[in-house]
């Protein structure tokens, strides 16, 4: 998979309410293989503001089908590249891209699939509800939490798939203006009303920390497995942090990375992270957030021991193939080697 930056022109710009923007990139014919995508997978997008460089990842709200690569981005209060996208982007304008990654996706098209967002938590969801509805006949339902009507984002779009797709596409909106949250009691009525379609569906789940663990222990509280639940959160959720682990040892902080078939031999610093010390020495590795949530600086393990602190972005079979996330990764042996090319 391309860990690769390409430039790519602004097509269309689509603002969708008073503070999220949709921005479609015009990818170049002789990058479209490289830019396929699964429903749900993200674009990571670089720039440079003032003398800072930024990157942020943002969750495509189209289809595969569609042929489109549209992101979504909200304007949050001091969000560098959020306020940028709205107030400054135009058409014709061009951004540092990576090619789609992420494994929050559908890949069953054979079974039901309910679906809960919030906010800009629509993104990566809008897109996997037009995949599953153009690819079966299951059912899809979304239930989706804003802040009033006018902060629904995709409003126009998501009335016209409903009217489309009625006899199997239930849409609930819940305005916290009127008092309505998706909190854990009113999704586990939500759930325990799917009677048996309950234990059949997948649940995929997107938005602020708060609401997805609400969601969580609503869907269990009503029976739902853990393993029929999908979450991909956009930030690392609140936690206690535990201590960072110090390289005490005279070997173990000596390790290898693997990036564009080059090898490079890093002496990490004390409670420096894989990523940070191939950034420090320049050899620019993918990444995005830094937090443990986008999975954009994953690598594989190829010899040796990596410890995660706070990984909120991979998978249990994920990390059993090995896989890491080096933003909150540090060697907790000697020997360590992983590789960026094995992604």
């Amino acid at each position: 998979m391309s860990t690769s930056f390409h430039k790519i022109k602004v097509k269309e710009l689509v603002k969708e309410t008073k503070d999220a923007i949709s921005i479609e990139f015009d990818i170049p014919e002789e990058l479209k293989g490289a830019f396929e995508f699964k429903a749900g997978q993200y674009l990571t997008l670089k720039t440079s503001i003032g003398a800072e460089e930024i990157r942020r990842s943002y969750s495509l709200c189209t289809a595969p089908f569609e042929a489109k690569w549209k992101v979504t981005s909200k304007k949050v209060k001091d969000g560098k590249m959020s306020n940028y996208l709205y107030d400054q982007i135009s058409i014709g304008d061009s951004l540092e891209v990576m090619p789609p990654k992420g494994s929050f996706t559908a890949d069953k098209k054979d079974k039901p699939v309910i679906l809960f967002a919030a906010g800009s938590g629509i993104t990566p969801i809008m897109s996997i509800l037009k995949d599953q509805l153009e690819a079966g006949n299951q059912i899809v339902n979304l239930y989706y939490g804003s802040r009033s009507e006018e902060d629904v984002i995709f409003k126009r779009e998501l009335d016209g798939i409903s009217q489309e797709n009625g006899h199997r596409f239930l849409l609930q909106h819940f305005f916290s203006s009127n008092g309505e949250r998706l909190d854990k009691e009113r999704v586990e009525s939500i759930a325990n009303g799917l009677k048996v379609l309950k234990e059949q569906a997948d649940f995929f789940i997107c938005g602020p920390a708060g609401m997805i663990e609400s969601t969580k222990l609503g869907l269990e509280a009503a029976g739902v497995n853990a393993n029929q639940i999908h979450v991909e959160y956009f930030a690392s959720p609140d936690s206690p942090k535990g201590i960072s682990q110090e390289v005490v040892s005279g070997s173990v902080e000596e390790i290898t990375v693997v990036i564009d078939e080059e090898e490079y031999q890093i002496t990490l610093d004390a409670t420096e992270t894989i990523l940070e010390g191939a950034e420090r020495i320049g050899i620019d590795p993918p990444f995005s957030c830094h937090s443990g949530v986008c999975t954009t600086c994953k690598a594989k393990v190829i010899s040796g021991e990596v410890e995660m602190e706070n990984n909120f972005g991979l998978g249990q079979d994920e990390i059993d193939e090995g896989y890491v996330l080096t933003c909150i990764g540090r060697p907790s042996c000697a020997g360590v080697k992983v590789s960026w090319d094995e992604v």
